[in-house]
């Protein structure tokens, strides 16, 4: 059956319709129709007084697939609430890195009460993965993948590949192991297939392998994924054990979030903050960094009461300046956001910086001319006196400059000195450019005072 855009989203429609309108058995009947990860995004905007009686009549299969494709508090949230048997039935079917992540989120008893019900073998693979570092390859890893023994045929590899479990995710690569259980070389599933079975793998396995630690960082290990263009790493412990892959959709997952992570905390927020999170929570998470930013704010307030009388003198001035800080906020964020994202995707390197700072000149200075020139027209309509026009226009131009310039070098800088660029560059770009906007305005204005007082 070939199931063409119109036909997807009408189905789509329908479930919605029948979820809204709480007709579970008819939803029920319409998913198998629709991906897993379409029916996840519907659920996550709808009551669980309708998800979980959807969940536990639609099949087991469909239901596990959809569990991971939801947000892991909201997953253990239903956990909590789905009939107890479901949940374990469901635990042993979905991928046991999935698993982790949402049982990390229970309490303790409720952990114990499900520890004690599901499969043995799958438990204690939930429980090695939990004992890793949240951000660590380990805790993201999937335990299940295809290895031989040095000295298999390839027509033996082809057979065990045949009886592996379903839970194997990606056969793309059989691995070559020592007697020790140490990765040595790795094979593709086309050049298997193409290979006289009575072949040894190691004649056409490559020795040439990429493997990354249980305690690296699962961003840099999903950047070099992505980078390498694999579609999955293998995995190694301390010894050089092979123990577990990283798969190209988790590194997808594992960037995705980082990069989420990144622009929430451009805006100063916690990334420990979510949609679950009580209000109590969430006030102590902002609380103090707003806190914070008004004393950062301090220093545009004094630099404005610096130039007091100017503003006295010319009364005009002050209808400009919200105009002349925003703008090089806005500027500044910009390329502050892709500096950024460049960073968490790996695309660039710490010592580009001064690729960035002279890229960001050159774009300055052409948005700087620009928007100066369009500022200063703008501003002699209103105010019909040209000496201000000029001033606010250049002083809008220098501040988008000065704003490109430090938006875009400054994540290197402190990424080089070891913080984290996403949350400690937003208020101080924003502090930065209201400062130096107001100076070069109110300065120029000072020093043009008798021009704008003659108009």
């Amino acid at each position: 059956m070939i199931l063409e855009p119109q036909v997807l989203t009408a189905y789509r429609d329908k479930f919605a319709e029948a979820m809204a309108e709480k007709k579970v058995d008819t939803a029920v009947d319409i998913a198998p129709n629709l991906s897993s990860g379409r029916i996840a995004q519907i659920l996550t905007e709808l009551d669980n007084d309708v998800v979980i009686p959807f969940l536990e009549k639609v099949d087991e299969k469909l239901a596990a697939d959809i569990i991971i494709k939801l947000p892991h508090e909201m997953a253990a949230e239903i956990f909590r609430l789905i009939k107890p048997e479901l949940s374990t039935r469901l635990l042993d079917t979905i991928p046991v890195d999935d698993a982790a992540d949402i049982i990390a989120l229970l309490e303790k008893d409720e952990i114990s009460l499900i520890f004690e019900k599901i499969n043995p073998e799958i438990g204690n693979t939930i429980r090695d993965l939990m004992r890793y570092e949240h951000d660590s390859v380990g805790s993201v890893m999937n335990t299940y993948y295809i290895a031989v023994r040095e000295g298999t045929t390839v027509g033996n590899t082809l057979n065990a590949m045949k009886d592996a479990p379903a839970q194997i995710q990606n056969r793309a690569y059989v691995y070559v192991v020592d007697g020790d259980g140490k990765p040595v070389s790795a094979a593709s599933m086309k050049d298997l297939i193409r290979t006289d079975p009575a072949k040894d793998i190691s004649e056409i396995s490559t020795r040439d392998i990429v493997v990354v630690h249980t305690y690296d960082k699962a961003i840099h290990a999903a950047q070099l994924l992505r980078n390498r263009r694999f579609q999955m790493i293998p995995v190694v412990n301390e010894t050089n054990v092979l123990v577990g892959v990283l798969l190209l959709d988790d590194a997808i997952d594992i960037l995705s979030e980082n990069l989420a992570d990144q622009f929430v905390q451009m805006g100063a927020a916690s990334i420990e903050e979510s949609f679950y999170t009580p209000p109590l929570g969430s006030v102590k998470k902002r609380l103090p960094w707003m806190a914070g930013n008004i004393f950062l704010n301090l220093g545009a307030v004094a630099v404005i009461a610096s130039f007091e009388e100017t503003i006295e003198a010319v009364a005009a001035l002050a209808i400009f300046l919200p105009m002349i800080t925003d703008m090089g906020g806005n500027v500044g964020i910009q390329a502050l956001s892709v500096s950024i994202r460049s960073i968490a995707l790996g695309e660039v390197r710490l010592s580009d910086y001064w690729r960035a700072a002279r890229k960001e000149v050159i774009v300055g200075c052409v948005n700087g001319l620009a928007l100066g020139l369009l500022f200063t027209v703008i501003a002699l309509i209103i105010q019909g006196n040209p000496t201000l026009g000029i001033v606010a226009g250049i002083a809008l131009g220098c501040n988008v400059l000065l704003a490109g310039i430090i938006g875009g070098t400054l994540p290197f800088i402190i990424k080089r000195l070891g913080g984290d660029p996403a949350m400690m560059t937003g208020p101080v770009l924003t502090t930065v450019t209201d400062i130096t906007g107001v100076t070069i305005y109110l300065g120029l204005s000072t020093m043009l005072l008798a021009n704008l007082l003659v108009g």
